[in-house]
């Protein structure tokens, strides 16, 4: 495949020593059929030594199913394996550009409210594993984060998840975003949709919703006409708050991320 990127852009980056450098491999899937999707994220915080790890499966009328690590020791050897008690994921790209692979064993919780992800209080604990495929084709595109380098990748996503004694078969709308350096802080939201068999990107661009007060309360159901919230599967690191929701519409499926 032709793209501008060196293959060597697939591998872990080397930091320039500045404190807020990041690199952060986020892999999103969405099933608008079934209002069901997903994300994995993995964050190298290497002036902190310590990587975040965030995965998290949403749907209509579910409740919230999110592993969330924050002191996790960083990858060696170029490597993308890590271990901690009770955690254990491996990101694997097995064709650069093509195809990438993530795994995870873990505890995690279910949450019926969001918001608690916040303020600290506990779900049911819950055993995940995943066992995820992205594949990818075309030219990378820009990278999503202002004030980096990376590039976003749009295919096709499947795999299996499991939830205690639950098992999910899932095929959909697979996007993988890698970018790497200081990014420049601004909140910012991102958004993407199947429309017709085919994908728009839209990073950045207006947003006519009310951000702030979708973020005290994040809404589940029509937050705009045509517009529904399947599911929030919120975060939080570095001091920010960030609220993601997979979003349903006549398009078919997408996800916002606010970062306040």
């Amino acid at each position: 495949m032709s793209n501008s990127l060196p293959v060597g852009s697939e591998t872990l980056h080397e930091s320039n020593g500045d404190p807020g450098w990041v690199e952060v491999w986020d892999n999103w899937f969405v099933i608008p059929e079934d209002r069901v999707g997903g994300y994995v994220t993995l964050t190298i915080r290497p002036f902190d030594g310590v990587a975040w790890y965030w995965a998290s499966v949403v749907g209509l009328g579910r409740p919230l199913i999110t592993v969330l690590a924050d002191d996790l020791p960083l990858p060696s050897g170029g490597s993308m394996e890590l271990r901690s008690s009770g955690l254990w994921t491996e990101t694997t790209v097995l064709r650069p550009f093509e195809h990438l692979t993530t795994d995870l064993e873990a505890f995690g919780v279910a949450i019926d409210s969001p918001t608690d992800v916040w303020a600290g209080a506990f779900g049911d604990r819950v055993a995940v594993g995943l066992e995820l495929d992205w594949d990818t084709e075309g030219t990378p595109g820009p990278s999503p984060v202002a004030g980096t380098t990376g590039y976003r990748l749009v295919g096709q996503m499947h795999g299996e998840v499991l939830i205690d004694e639950e098992r999910w078969e899932l095929e959909g709308v697979g996007v993988r975003d890698h970018w790497w350096g200081v990014p420049d802080g601004s909140a910012r939201w991102r958004a993407w949709a199947g429309l017709d068999g085919a994908v728009v990107n839209s990073d950045g661009g207006p947003l006519t919703l009310d951000i702030d007060a979708i973020v005290h309360s994040l809404p589940v159901g029509e937050v705009h006409p045509g517009l529904t919230v399947a599911g929030w599967a919120p975060a939080g690191g570095g001091g920010r708050r960030h609220a993601r929701a997979m979003l349903v519409d006549e398009r078919g499926g997408g996800w916002l991320e606010i970062v306040r």
